[in-house]
């Protein structure tokens, strides 16, 4: 904030006419007391000396305005007046109370009991601020919705029903707090990001953009205590850009090594001067906002940790749902297969031999009907082999345990109804468990192409790399748009089957232009 010549005239003069009704209020309050007292018998003192007296306090207070540091504590030094002065008219008060209640002034035998009441009422008045400050200390604490002293906002940070309050809103009361309490015209928030700083907010709001810190400027800043305006024109310059010749105090907040933020206070160069004490609360607030911001952090991430750790406990229940439920299917399946194909063959196989005895039992039949009989046999026979070799390949290919995923990727591409090509150069082996989530994930791309694009030509690209091992399905058909496409029970298989080996799974696809599947598996090793 740049503050104009004019507005630094009108503060000198508000100081200045402070200064003159400081001393015109302790004149009054030694006027009104001598008189008083003269009314009352106490005492006599001589009129010249409570002329003189009024005069020099009067003369004190305009040439006190001529001197700046002064004049900074004008308003301390009214409010102290106003309270001396509050304490001579209680003490006036509370006689003419007594004047007023005897009906008539003191009789001489009377006079020598003024002074200790003069007495009494004065202490009687020095401690009524006091108890009054107690008091509403003490309603305060009883009473929600009043302002909180910093230290209040500060424990607030670490109540766990403010963790639903945004972190900026907190922060806006703690500059608020800090700013009544301090007695200033503005107080600065700042944030830091590991790389520097940037203004979060200020209290009154503040237009305008601000200058940011950068990593160096930050590591300089978090080696300093509380900065005046004097060490920041050396090291930090930019800080005092737009401020004109206000007092600055920067406050770092931080947490061991890391910098987490800074507390910026601005008073006009003409106002109340910051004082030592007040540079030790600001110090003392930034340090433990650091702390306060710490453990905040920490319950941060650690409830994002927990919420992870539910959200991949919920996916992982599903995914054991998902696979149990497709072992399931998959069983059925199996049985469907074997009672409608191979057992049906093994079945026609045992009423064709129960028909052969009879024929050979029976001498009188042809031996030709009997020859031609096993010669059926025979050909029922290879075809339940290759039926139940068939579903063994479905089960788990014995291919696939013995030469490894290439071979076993080339044989299930020869069984495809459409094209399929294999590349799978310089690939070994991996662990089981890994080369049959591959193989069965090819096989699942396979069926989906021969169901959504039947007849488009497939490739698949098998590479290795170290500790990973990466597959691709990519055909020519029609493709799909994957912005209103829904991944289906296929693909869900082959998340599932990937995720409980480590492995990603992505697809992607264009109209027009086919689908492309991306397989990553990471690698332990090779097979034992």
């Amino acid at each position: 904030m740049t503050f104009s010549l004019g507005a630094q005239t009108s503060a000198v003069t508000r100081q200045r006419v402070q200064l003159v009704v400081a001393a015109g209020l302790l004149a009054l309050t030694v006027a009104a007391t001598s008189v008083s007292m003269r009314l009352l018998g106490a005492g006599r003192p001589a009129a010249w000396f409570v002329v003189a007296a009024v005069l020099a306090l009067l003369l004190v207070g305009a040439l006190a305005g001529g001197l700046t540091r002064v004049r900074r504590d004008a308003s301390r030094v009214l409010a102290a007046a106003a309270a001396l002065a509050g304490l001579g008219a209680a003490v006036l008060l509370g006689l003419v109370v007594v004047v007023l209640v005897l009906g008539r002034l003191p009789h001489a035998d009377e006079r020598a009991v003024v002074l200790p009441a003069v007495l009494g009422l004065a202490a009687a008045a020095l401690c009524f601020a006091p108890l009054r400050r107690a008091i509403t200390s003490a309603t305060r604490r009883s009473t929600t919705g009043l302002r909180r002293s910093p230290e209040a906002v500060l424990e607030a940070f670490g109540d766990r029903r403010t963790h639903e309050t945004p972190l900026e809103e907190l922060l806006r009361q703690l500059a608020e707090s800090l700013r009544a309490s301090l007695g200033v015209h503005s107080v600065e928030m700042w944030t830091g990001d590991g790389q520097g700083l940037t203004r979060l907010l200020s209290v009154p709001h503040r237009a305008g953009a601000t200058t940011a810190l950068g990593a160096e400027d930050a590591t300089t800043l978090a080696r300093a205590g509380v900065a005046g305006e004097a060490w920041l024109a050396l090291w930090l310059p930019q800080l005092l850009v737009g401020r004109g010749d206000a007092q600055v105090r920067v406050a770092p907040v931080g947490y061991g090594s890391d910098l987490l933020g800074a507390l910026v206070v601005e008073q006009p160069r003409e106002g109340e001067r910051i004082r030592s004490d007040d540079e030790r609360t600001l110090g003392e607030v930034s340090r433990r906002l650091g702390v306060v911001l710490h453990n905040r952090a920490l319950d941060a991430a650690l409830q994002a940790s927990l919420d992870d750790l539910r959200r991949t406990n919920a996916e992982l229940r599903a995914s054991r749902l998902r696979l149990v439920s497709a072992a399931d299917a998959e069983r059925r399946r199996i049985e469907r297969d074997i009672h409608d194909g191979a057992q049906q063959h093994l079945a026609a196989l045992a009423v064709n031999l129960g028909l052969a005895r009879q024929l050979l039992a029976d001498e009188s039949e042809d031996r030709s009907s009997v020859a031609e009989l096993l010669g059926e046999m025979s050909g029922d026979v290879r075809a339940t082999i290759a039926e139940v070799r068939d579903l063994a390949h479905g089960i788990y290919p014995p291919l696939l345990r013995q030469a490894g995923l290439p071979d076993a990727l080339r044989a299930a591409a020869q069984r495809s109804p459409a094209p399929v090509t294999v590349s799978a150069h310089g690939v070994g082996r991996a662990d089981a468990e890994v080369e049959a989530a591959v193989y069965f994930c090819v096989l699942e791309a396979l069926q989906n192409v021969a169901k959504h694009a039947p007849g488009a030509a497939t490739e698949v690209r098998l590479t290795e790399s170290p500790g990973e091992l990466a597959l691709e399905v990519s055909d020519d058909g029609p493709g799909f748009d994957p912005t209103t496409a829904e991944g289906g029970q296929g693909l869900q298989n082959m998340t599932d089957r990937l995720g409980a080996v480590g492995g990603q799974l992505r697809w992607e696809s264009t109209p027009g232009q086919g689908t492309r599947l991306h397989l990553r598996v990471p690698l332990s090793g090779g097979a034992p």
